[in-house]
């Protein structure tokens, strides 16, 4: 498989011009199987955790990881997302409550896969936003 460099992926992915189109963006690219344009949406050493609490670091980690959600060819429905931004305009926090749809790969039974999730977001110097925290069970990690 080929990879895009950092400049080529950023270069021809649409940036997320508020908090919140980090995670409309990401899910958008997600479904459409667009490897490249999820990891562009991330600072270059972020984190990303998974559903058993193990820290993935950095873009290499992060499109392994996509990669694989993407291969389930899931479809899926946003229900909210809630954003809060710091005092000064630098970072935030998102909140979304998602349904996605995919089939089991391993049964072939249809999986619906309720999801609340938590990221941390932060404004770069271009005024766009990225990922530099993701755990997509974030949300539902909280309320245990």
């Amino acid at each position: 498989m080929v990879h895009l460099s950092s400049s080529e992926a950023d270069a021809k992915f649409i940036p997320a011009f508020k908090p919140e189109d980090c995670d409309r963006l990401l899910m958008e690219a997600m479904e459409r199987g667009d490897t490249e344009t999820t990891v562009a949406l991330y600072e270059h050493d972020a984190v990303l955790l998974t559903e058993t609490g193990d820290l993935m670091k950095g873009r290499d980690s992060i499109r392994r990881h996509n990669e694989e959600f993407i291969s389930l060819k899931t479809k899926t429905t946003i229900d909210e997302i809630k954003t809060t931004i710091s005092g000064d305009g630098s970072i935030a926090t998102t909140r979304m409550k998602c349904t996605s749809i995919f089939l089991d790969p391993k049964s072939g039974n249809q999986v619906r896969l309720l999801t609340n999730t938590l990221e941390v977001v932060r404004k770069q110097s271009d005024g766009t936003w990225r990922f530099v925290i993701d755990d997509p069970f974030g949300g539902t990690r909280a309320s245990k």
